[in-house]
This record gives structure tokens, C-alpha cells and sequence, in this order.
């Protein structure tokens, strides 16, 4: 089932995002539109505070908060000896947000040319806050299914992790940092990376986990 469903992941992750990554390099006028509406929609919702939520739930896609909370949670594996979980956390942190870094150096999208709310520099395609968010909670997710067998408290964790990666991919549209089809690129391909380590963790029998 987790074998299968990996690999789903990894192969409609991969296809939709080089639909996206195709279609943005050659300016494709659907992607125009797209960020267009998501765009409009988002900033509808402007208001003071939401410019202060919005402002501190991007913080928390920061590469350094990210790289913060990647080492609290390894450490804390790493106490509990679950030594494949921390390989899992890490490998796929460091290995993946490279390939979004050289992903952004090589197609060179300038960022929106709006009045940022917060600071962001680079390029911008694809978005390094929505895949590392997703990278960091979606590999927590995993993690969380293997080790929580209480399905009340599985459910309420991986949601919690899944929101919070939404939440902050959204915020990069609404601070006017990123393109809509830049998060949606950063969330798909967060999600190609994640099922195409998951699956050779499993294909590997790497992941030795300790439940709960």
C-alpha cells in the first residue's frame, strides 16, 4: 500500500511538475492567468492583520527556521535511537533543497514586480519556502504514520503538518514574494521528492522504526 503510494507520489508529482516547469520557461499564457486569479484572490483578503499573519507564518518557511526545526526534530529522533527516521529527516532536507537551489539558478524567473511585504531575494521559480515547508512536514507526515498507531492522534498530526506547509505556501503569494505557479511548483515538486525517497526507503528496507 505505503510502496504504491509512494510511488504515485513521485510519478504525478514529477509529470505536473515539469508541466509547470515547461510552461513557465516558454511564458505560457494558462500560467499567466493562473497567477493572475490565485493572485487577486489572495490579496482580496488584505488587511492589516493579515499582513501581520501572513508576515509571521512566512517566517516560519524561512531557511533558517526551517534548518532550526530540521535539527530540534533529528536530535530528538536521534535521543529516541530512531536512526533510519533522522537518515529520512535529513536526506531528504539537504539532498532536495539543493536540487530546488539549482532548479532556481538554471530557469532564472525574476520575482514578482510588486511591493514585497517582507524581504526575498534570488529568483523565484520554483518557491523554496512552499518545498521545504513541504519537504520538512510532509517527511514528518511519514514519519508520524510509522510511529503513531493511535489513528485519532495520526490524523490530527498530519494534518496539522499538512496545513502548515499549505499555509505558508499561501503566504508567499499573499506578501507578493512568489508566483502562484511558483508554490505550486515548489509544493509538486516537494511532493516528487518526498514519494521518490519514501519509496527507496521502503524498496531498501532502510526505514526501521520504533512505534510508539
Amino acid at each position: 500500500m505505503t510502496k504504491r503510494f509512494s510511488a504515485s507520489l513521485f510519478i504525478l508529482g514529477t509529470i505536473s511538475f515539469l508541466i509547470i516547469l515547461i510552461s513557465v520557461v516558454h511564458h505560457a499564457t494558462w500560467v499567466i492567468h493562473f497567477d493572475t486569479l490565485i493572485r487577486t484572490g489572495i490579496r482580496s483578503l488584505s488587511s492589516p492583520l493579515m499582513d501581520t499573519v501572513s508576515i509571521a507564518i512566512t517566517s516560519i518557511g524561512n531557511p533558517y527556521s526551517i534548518m532550526t526545526l530540521t535539527t530540534i526534530v533529528t536530535l530528538g529522533l536521534l535521543g529516541f535511537k530512531q536512526w533510519s527516521a533522522a537518515s529520512f529527516l535529513v536526506i531528504n532536507m539537504v539532498l532536495f533543497s539543493t536540487l530546488n537551489h539549482f532548479i532556481k539558478m538554471s530557469v532564472q524567473r525574476p520575482r514578482p514586480p510588486f511591493h514585497h511585504l517582507v524581504y526575498a531575494g534570488g529568483y523565484s521559480f520554483p518557491s523554496g519556502h512552499a518545498s521545504g515547508a513541504l519537504l520538512f512536514f510532509g517527511t514528518l507526515s511519514i514519519l508520524v504514520y510509522y510511529l503513531i498507531r493511535q489513528r485519532v492522534w495520526r490524523k490530527i498530526a498530519i494534518g496539522t503538518c499538512l496545513i502548515l506547509a499549505l499555509c505558508i505556501g499561501l503566504s508567499r503569494i499573499y506578501v507578493l514574494v512568489h508566483y502562484p505557479s511558483d508554490v505550486l511548483a515548489g509544493f509538486l515538486l516537494a511532493t516528487a521528492c518526498l514519494g521518490g525517497s519514501w519509496y527507496c526507503f521502503i524498496h531498501f528496507k532502510l526505514l526501521h522504526l520504533k512505534e510508539s
